[in-house]
């Protein structure tokens, strides 16, 4: 507990479907924007009870 991230504000996020997603640097945003739809999916397999 107690950690933050320094997430560019500009940058570092995207809405994807009316979802906000946020990168956690600008290098992992760039990876990111290469399979969207793939890395949600991943996400959204890995944390099934996140939203509940």
């Amino acid at each position: 507990m107690g950690t933050t991230a320094n997430i560019d504000p500009v940058n570092g996020w995207k809405i994807v479907d009316g979802k906000l997603y946020l990168n956690y640097s600008r290098k992992i945003q760039q990876k990111w924007v290469k399979d969207i739809p793939g890395y949600i999916e991943k996400a959204d397999q890995n944390w099934p009870g996140v939203l509940e």
